[in-house]
């Protein structure tokens, strides 16, 4: 009773809320500018919630085992300075910021030099306090730890569900790409000490040989943003957690020394942001020096996205492939491509060159109210919208 408790209290936390709010914002966001480059949208926008649901609540639960496990015990004043930290890093909009190289590091030097003043107000008062006698050393491994997880769940969740999107290059072109924007949203219980600061009826205590503490389910987030132009999504996203996790790693290192030796703590704090921010450089490098595989061809179609549950989505055609024929008449436009499909408007047949360079066909059968395009995305010919210059 007291665990379910725990649980149905995190519900009642705002920044869960805050957090569920910019979730679907961002899913929000991303169906207007599908809708504005194709005229239709690719994925829901409860599918920015479904997507990393489950992946959220089992690294929520991988993290709560550690942090119980080693017995990181950090006071509720470091949790409402790290709320602070969290909110306002929303308010830029960016998912990106949300990686715990951004939220962890600074909310660890924001306590370290936070100085301990008196406000009047004996909640605050109470909290600066905490902050300023916490072991932040325990911070410190925390963070190193929401790191690596950060790099798993990019490896493993981060390529899911990514979306076609159309910019205009700097030369005036427009050109493909793929974006991939998520926000896990994680509940970690922790250990908080048990006291008059923390007295409360409302949290389980666990009596322990050493003191007494309360368990507390807090809702955490990891964020990530990545446009690919130059190769397929999956490789550009599972090379992005590498890096990632190879952070999270040496991270960890100056952690474990920070418990030891506490001048290692800004280091910690430090290599974790200079750390994700490089990641995020030399990728967006690699993106801008590498050639667009997402252009307009004179021979054949590159394939920029799939509709679910189309025609295409059931011949199994992929992203970055590249449509050669439709119905044997050759095709290097959308209005070539939709052209040809009228020649047979209840059937389908598709030559396609895979990611391999060998040729294979598609065909399927084709129902009134389907996809005009049988759910195939292209780069338009057209010249006239809205976006970003790469």
């Amino acid at each position: 009773m007291e665990l379910l408790k725990g649980i149905g209290l995190f519900f009642l936390h705002p920044l869960f809320y805050i957090l569920l709010l910019f979730s679907f914002l961002i899913g929000y966001k991303r169906v207007q500018r599908e809708r504005r480059n194709f005229n239709t949208r690719v994925y829901d926008v409860v599918d920015n919630l479904i997507v990393p649901l489950f992946p959220g609540l089992l690294a929520g639960l991988i993290v709560s085992i550690f942090v119980i496990g080693l017995g990181i015990v950090i006071p509720i004043g470091v949790f409402v300075l790290y709320a602070f930290v969290y909110v306002a890093i929303l308010l830029a909009g960016q998912a990106r910021w949300l990686s715990p190289a951004y939220t962890g590091g600074l909310t660890l030097l924001i306590a370290l030099v936070l100085p301990e003043w008196v406000t009047g107000v004996t909640i605050i008062d109470r909290w600066i306090i905490e902050i300023n006698h916490v072991q932040l050393g325990g911070l410190a491994l925390f963070i190193s730890l929401m790191l690596i997880i950060e790099g798993m769940l990019i490896l493993k969740n981060g390529n899911k569900q990514t979306s076609p999107k159309l910019l205009h290059s700097k030369r005036g072109k427009i050109v493909g790409a793929h974006e991939a924007e998520r926000m896990w949203i994680l509940p970690i219980f922790f250990l908080l000490p048990a006291g008059p600061i923390f007295s409360t009826d409302f949290w389980p205590i666990l009596n322990l040989d050493v003191s007494q503490f309360w368990v507390m389910a807090v809702p955490f987030a990891i964020g990530f943003q990545q446009v690919i132009r130059s190769t397929l999504p999956v490789h550009a996203i599972i090379n992005n957690g590498k890096r990632v996790l190879l952070v999270g790693i040496v991270v960890l290192g100056f952690s474990i020394l920070s418990l030891y030796l506490p001048i290692f703590i800004p280091i910690v704090a430090i290599v974790a942001i200079l750390g994700r921010e490089t990641v995020a450089f030399l990728l967006k490098l690699r993106e801008e020096k590498d050639t667009n595989i997402y252009t307009q061809r004179e021979n054949g179609l590159v394939i920029l996205g799939v509709i679910p549950h189309s025609p295409a989505s059931k011949m199994a055609v992929k992203v970055g492939e590249v449509v050669t024929k439709v119905n044997g008449v050759r095709v290097s436009s959308s209005q070539q491509f939709y052209e040809a499909l009228q020649l047979k408007s209840a059937f389908c047949k598709l030559e396609i060159i895979d990611g391999n360079g060998e040729i294979r066909f598609a065909q399927t059968a084709l129902y009134d109210g389907e996809h005009h395009q049988v759910g195939l995305l292209f780069v338009r010919e057209e010249t006239h919208f809205e976006e970003q210059v790469i």
